[in-house]
């Protein structure tokens, strides 16, 4: 394996800035899809399309036909989250820097990183042929903000998903040396909550100490909604949460996990929070969230003003869990905000993309395979688990029938949307390997 050319590649998609959350970089995201697509042709595939949005295509390939074999479906993303805070930054986001045998960069792990392992899994090496596969390629550009351009398309072209499987490396090991593969995943709803306390922005030197402050009300609603304990104050919300089975808890202990590790070396707090009753894991897995993502309104520039804001807006998300459906919880949501407001303050909510939590069964052959291809190149089979994240578009993959096997080769600590994101790029080559002989196992079954 020639590391040196497959770093020199990977580094050039990974400093394409293809932040899919702003418009300010479409072209960006447009020339990651550009990176994606050549990169199918130089892999053989002779019908690849850029469908539905100019800026931030989904790029679908069609591999080489070989009659009689299995068809597989390969789906990633090529748009990456914002990089701020941009001065957390050992090294710029978009400049891949090497250090301690870890690559950094905005997308190395997620998911950039794991689609170049996927694709260069395919390349001929030496004497090595082809897998005998039928490859399909649906590789989008919005994943970061709610796969709106892919769901519309599946809307329209499901025939899309026909396959006998979908492979989708978007995951990590449970921990170093343990890979995975996933049962389920959680859902999203991400909304801004806005409140209003007056007609306009007030002098606070005037009306100080009399006015109501959108901040404060904003603040305390925000408080109403999630207390300090870990629960969230959305009635309904929990009504169709089912706890995991007594066995996949036991499963759950026997894996690596240690809550004091997991607090030091990955959440680098003071101490974890949420609902003490549950364990880490089913806080992390198999439990709705209220998370707040940022505050606006008033004046936060350099300087001082003071002013008494009229106005503020909080982004917000629940993550959902399987048995959970979007649109109710949207509906919870919004009623539970209007519940809690004073009445003397006006509130709305504007609900920016979501999606249904997913879940996999694992017993289709093919998982076996995958199984199998790690034992020959890592010396470990994959774990089943949970997984906390969302991949909204799923359920839509798997509704033609093919079993969606969810895995990959990131850490624990790759630390995803966060500054100084990484990929090991022990992780990194031996994934090329383990999906090299995933591919060749799913193809001798043909």
């Amino acid at each position: 394996m020639d590391t040196d050319r497959l770093l020199r590649e990977l580094n050039d998609f990974l400093r394409i800035p293809s932040i899919s959350t702003s418009p300010s970089h479409d072209a960006d995201c447009r020339a990651a899809a550009e990176w994606v697509a050549a990169e199918l042709r130089r892999l053989g595939c002779d019908d690849v399309q850029f469908l539905a949005s100019e800026t931030h295509p989904v790029v679908w390939g069609v591999g080489p036909d070989v009659p009689g074999a299995p068809t597989l479906l390969v789906y990633g993303h090529y748009d990456v989250q914002p990089p701020d805070p941009l001065d957390e930054w050992t090294t710029p986001p978009f400049e891949p820097t090497v250090r301690g045998g870890k690559l950094f960069a905005r997308g190395a792990a997620d998911d950039k990183g794991q689609i170049f392992c996927l694709l260069k899994a395919i390349e001929t090496n030496g004497t090595r042929t082809r897998p005998r596969i039928n490859f399909r390629f649906l590789i989008e550009g919005e994943e970061e903000y709610g796969s709106r351009v892919l769901f519309e398309l599946l809307r329209h072209e499901p025939e899309r998903t026909r396959a006998d499987a979908v492979l989708i490396a978007d995951m990590a090991y449970i921990a170093p040396h343990w890979p995975a593969v996933y049962t389920t995943l959680r859902g999203l709803c991400y909304a801004e909550i806005t409140v209003r306390t007056a007609k306009s922005d007030l002098h606070s030197g005037e009306f100080g100490g009399a006015a109501p402050n959108a901040h404060e009300e904003l603040a305390r609603l925000l408080g109403r909604l999630k207390t300090p304990d870990g629960k969230i104050h959305v009635p309904g919300l929990y009504a169709a949460v089912r706890r995991p089975s007594k066995r996949e808890r036991a499963t759950w202990k026997r894996l690596p996990f240690k809550e004091g590790e997991f607090l030091r070396h990955r959440v680098r707090a003071k101490a974890l929070t949420g609902l003490k009753s549950y364990s880490v894991l089913e806080r992390l897995w198999a439990l709705p969230t209220f998370e707040i993502h940022g505050i606006t309104g008033g004046f936060t520039g350099d300087g001082a003003k003071t002013v008494i804001p009229a106005e503020a807006t909080a982004k917000v998300s629940l993550r959902l869990v399987p048995d959970q459906k979007l649109k109710v919880v949207e509906r919870q949501l919004a009623a539970a905000v209007k519940r809690l407001a004073p009445k003397h303050v006006q509130t709305s909510v504007r609900f920016l993309h979501g999606a249904d939590p997913a879940t996999v069964a694992v017993t289709h052959p093919a998982f076996h395979l995958l199984d199998q291809a790690f034992k020959d190149v890592v010396g470990r089979g994959t774990v089943p688990a949970r997984a906390g994240g969302s991949i909204p578009v799923v359920p839509a993959l798997g509704k033609g029938g093919a079993p969606v096997i969810l895995t990959g080769i990131g850490l624990p600590d790759d630390r995803l949307h966060a500054p100084n994101e990484k990929l090991d790029l022990k992780q990194l080559w031996d994934g090329i390997r383990v999906f090299r002989r995933f591919y060749e196992l799913l193809g001798a079954r043909a």
